[in-house]
């Protein structure tokens, strides 16, 4: 007997969704190919959001013997943290 398994319909991400899962993804210094894949983005899109993020105070990046990191600041973190809570107030958590 199969499982019963509910899927959810696809959806596209939205911009605030997609700012969420960059800062998830960039709480500990992350490489941009590892963001790329941890957040299924292209590079030429997540090169814009982090241009975004890091303009807006967000993300800082830092250069580690030719080896350049990203990291979510303290603004981000209360940033993602906010977000978090309120789409648990409309019942829309995000995926952890």
């Amino acid at each position: 007997m199969l499982a019963q398994v509910e899927h959810k319909p696809w959806r596209r991400r939205g911009r605030l969704d997609v700012i969420a899962c960059i800062l998830r993804e960039a709480l500990d210094w992350s490489t941009k190919t590892r963001l790329v894949y941890r957040t299924n983005l292209n590079f030429r899109v997540l090169g814009k959001y982090l241009d975004f993020l890091i303009a807006k105070g967000l993300v800082e990046k830092a250069e580690v013997r030719s080896i350049v990191l990203f990291r979510t600041t303290e603004k981000g973190r209360i940033w993602l943290t906010l977000y978090i809570r309120l789409m648990g107030l409309i019942g829309e958590l995000p995926d952890q």
